[in-house]
């Protein structure tokens, strides 16, 4: 899958040749390739060439213009198994010569837009950090690794983590003594554990297994991004994982206790509930930041476009929040069932304004949040900021 970063958000907001059209495309489509699934995902995109062709139509573009444009667009479908490997929704963006895609960590209603600039707020908001996770059942039998969001998750990496731990160790000790034999003067005792006493020897070959774990967590595609790893385990072993992991991003809370026998989708229900939490605790710190803003010596809440981007353009906007994402399900005790899904707004001057403002704060440098839309307040439905007054 293809996420957007922020180098790739700021080439997309780069003025246009004369004379070309920006094409925004957002599909909801599937994680789970089930022939029903493909078939409706494919069915979305003809859709939506049509209504490009449509909107390019009403433009004035001529038929060998139009013809170009579709192309282009088709391009980024060409193979088959693309529509395999898609997550919850898919941006397409495309002028005359050129077209992209990006995938979207939540779903997204199917909307096409075809006007001077491309429609990037869905990407500003599609966090994958933010609702996605990799979730490691930290045991001493058999480890296991997940990737998961707001759909469920998949193991991964099974032939990559250690099994049993005496069986680990074993092949651990093995490759060191074959690698020592090999090397010009290289002689060691793979059994040697030191002085102290059995416990002391145990500690340490549970140490020398977490780190096998953390190696093959590190030395796989996972460890490029920067998604939360949530651990579920014994205090003691997390503990110890957590000192010694070289792991970018480890997650604070933790599922506690065995869970080696825990089946998939009980232990999924719980390390997605700490996502949301967590979500929902990053929501409440915002909006006390934003109260306090009013009230502190130097800084301020701007709540409409016109005074945010002001502000952005003398370098005061600190942080803006744009707020397009919506929960569907709302449950504070069963956080486990709680889902979220991009909702852009029905008006276009609505929208034009979020996609103006953002630009402009990323332009001068100021930093863009995600919350959810609840917690805008009235007058201002999408966007809020935190800025210095001077």
């Amino acid at each position: 899958m293809k996420y957007a970063q922020i180098s790739d958000i700021k080439q997309l907001i780069q003025p246009l040749e004369k004379g070309q059209h920006a094409i925004s495309i957002f599909i909801p489509t599937h994680k789970v390739s089930i022939p029903d699934n493909l078939r409706a995902d494919k069915i979305r995109f003809k859709n939506a060439l049509r209504d490009v062709t449509a909107e390019l139509e009403d433009f004035g573009h001529s038929r060998e213009d139009i013809k170009q444009y579709i192309a282009t667009i088709e391009k980024v479908a060409k193979d088959e198994d693309f529509w395999q490997y898609r997550d919850n929704g898919l941006a397409i963006y495309a002028t005359k010569n050129k077209a992209t895609y990006y995938d979207l960590s939540l779903e997204i209603d199917y909307a096409v837009y075809v006007n001077g600039k491309f429609i990037i707020s869905p990407l500003l908001v599609s966090n994958n950090e933010r609702y996605q996770f990799v979730g490691l059942d930290l045991n001493l039998k058999e480890p296991r690794l997940f990737i998961g969001s707001q759909t469920g998750m998949e193991q991964i990496l099974q032939d990559s983590l250690p099994g049993d731990l005496e069986v680990a160790l074993r092949i651990d000790e093995y490759q060191e003594q074959h690698q020592h034999s090999t090397s010009p003067g290289g002689t060691r005792d793979a059994h040697s554990h030191g002085h102290g006493g059995k416990n002391d020897k145990k500690d340490k070959d549970i140490e020398r297994y977490m780190r096998l774990v953390d190696e093959a967590i590190r030395s796989s595609q996972i460890s490029k991004g920067n998604l939360p790893l949530i651990i579920a385990g014994e205090k003691k072993h997390v503990t110890m994982f957590k000192e010694l992991s070289k792991y970018k991003n480890i997650h604070k809370q933790t599922v506690e206790g065995n869970q080696e026998k825990k089946p998939i989708n009980d232990l999924y229900k719980d390390y997605w509930s700490i996502v949301v939490e967590h979500i929902e605790q990053q929501e409440t710190l915002f909006a006390q930041m934003l109260e306090r803003a009013k009230h502190r010596d130097g800084m301020q809440k701007l709540v409409t476009g016109e005074h945010i981007r002001k502000a952005a353009r003398k370098g005061q906007v600190a942080t803006l929040a744009i707020s397009l994402v919506r929960k569907t399900y709302d449950s504070v005790i069963r956080r486990f069932e709680q889902r979220f899904k991009i909702a852009l707004p029905s008006s276009t001057k609505q929208l034009m304004n979020i996609e103006n403002t953002a630009r402009v704060v990323m332009n001068y440098g100021g930093e863009i949040k995600a919350m959810l839309h609840q917690d805008v307040s009235e007058n201002s439905r999408y966007i809020q900021a935190i800025a210095r007054s001077k």
